[in-house]
């Protein structure tokens, strides 16, 4: 009996070797069809209207109850370039709101559309902010001649 155990061992490490085999094609395949998955995720996300993670379409202009189509970058500008130096938020909140005849009741509704509009301006290269947070201080940006 002791004279077969060898060749059971080795009949034993031929299997596992020809199973691991099989298990790394096995993984190869599935990677490869892991991959046309995404594949056709990606081109359904692109080409099926109403898909959950299709592309958001470009938001309508929500027109604000206090301001017109680009009043109010028009008006921060305004302020801006009439101040003597950089203006902190609520100062060119206090101007906008003068501007437009709104009551300092609303300030609260006025001020995130204002933080809004700043940022944007910003963006565009038009506004610098310096300081963060409530201390924040804005004011037209210097072109180099």
């Amino acid at each position: 009996m002791s004279e077969s155990i060898p060749h059971v061992v080795s009949a034993i490490r031929a299997k596992r070797v020809e199973i691991a085999a099989q298990v790394q094609d096995a993984e190869r395949k599935l990677a490869k069809l892991r991959a046309a998955l995404a594949n056709l995720d990606a081109a359904a996300v692109l080409l099926i209207p109403g898909h959950p993670e299709g592309i958001p379409r470009r938001q309508r202009y929500q027109p604000s109850k206090y301001f017109g189509r680009n009043e109010l970058p028009r008006l921060i500008l305004e302020g801006l370039r009439k101040a003597p130096g950089p203006l902190l938020t609520d100062e060119i909140a206090r101007y906008v709101m003068h501007a437009n005849g709104i009551t300092p009741s609303a300030k609260e509704s006025v001020i995130k559309p204002v933080i809004t509009a700043l940022r944007i301006l910003v963006r565009r290269g038009t506004v610098t902010k310096t300081g963060v947070a409530h201390g924040a201080r804005w004011s037209i940006t210097q072109e180099n001649p």
